[in-house]
C-alpha cells in the first residue's frame, strides 16, 4: 500500500517533537505530553491532516494517558470518536465499542511491536469494522512492515529528537 510521510519536512512538527520527546509507557513509547500542550497540538494537527484524505470514522489507540492526549487532538480535528484498546488479564477490549462497518484508523506515537498492530487489526475485524490506515508519529520497522493498509508517518527519527 502507500505510505504518507506527512510532517517529515515540517519544521513545526520536528520542533514539537524535540520539545517534548518520548517516554516509555505500558504499550510502548509515547509522546511526553506533559511539558507542552502546544507541541502536542502541533503534532496532533499534523497527524489529522495526514489522515484527512483517508476519512476514518473512528480512531483506535492503546489506552495510555499520553496516547489519549494525542488521540484527543486528532479526533477533535477529524471530528471522529476515539476507541481505546486495553489488555486486562490477557483479554483485549475496546471501549467504547465500534459499530459494524465503521472505518477505523489505528494511531500511536510508535508501533514498536508488530503484535500490537496485529492485535488491534484482528479486534477491529471481529467487531465487523474495517481498519483503513495505521498511523504513527515516529517511523518503526513494525510500521514499515504494514503492506495491506495505508500508513502515515510524521517523522523518521527514532527517539523523537532530530
Amino acid at each position: 500500500m502507500n505510505s504518507i510521510e506527512s510532517g517529515i519536512e515540517d519544521g513545526a512538527v520536528a520542533r514539537a517533537l524535540r520539545e517534548i520527546g518520548t517516554a516509555p509507557d505500558t504499550y510502548g513509547p509515547t509522546l511526553n505530553t506533559g511539558p507542552s500542550p502546544g507541541a502536542v497540538e502541533t503534532i496532533g494537527r499534523a497527524m489529522a491532516n495526514a489522515l484527512r484524505g483517508i476519512r476514518p470514522g473512528a480512531m483506535a489507540i492503546w489506552n495510555t494517558s499520553d496516547e489519549a492526549v494525542l488521540a484527543h487532538v486528532v479526533g477533535r480535528e477529524l471530528e471522529v470518536p476515539v476507541v481505546r484498546a486495553e489488555e486486562i488479564e490477557g483479554v483485549v477490549l475496546l471501549n467504547p465499542g465500534v459499530t459494524p462497518g465503521t472505518e477505523v484508523a489505528l494511531i500511536a506515537t510508535t508501533w514498536d511491536r508488530p503484535e500490537r498492530v496485529t492485535t488491534l487489526l484482528n479486534l477491529i475485524a471481529t467487531k465487523q469494522a474495517r481498519a483503513v490506515a495505521v498511523a504513527a508519529v515516529l517511523r518503526t520497522p513494525a510500521l514499515d512492515a504494514i503492506t495491506l493498509l495505508p500508513t502515515v508517518c510524521l517523522a523518521t527519527f527514532a527517539d523523537g529528537r532530530a
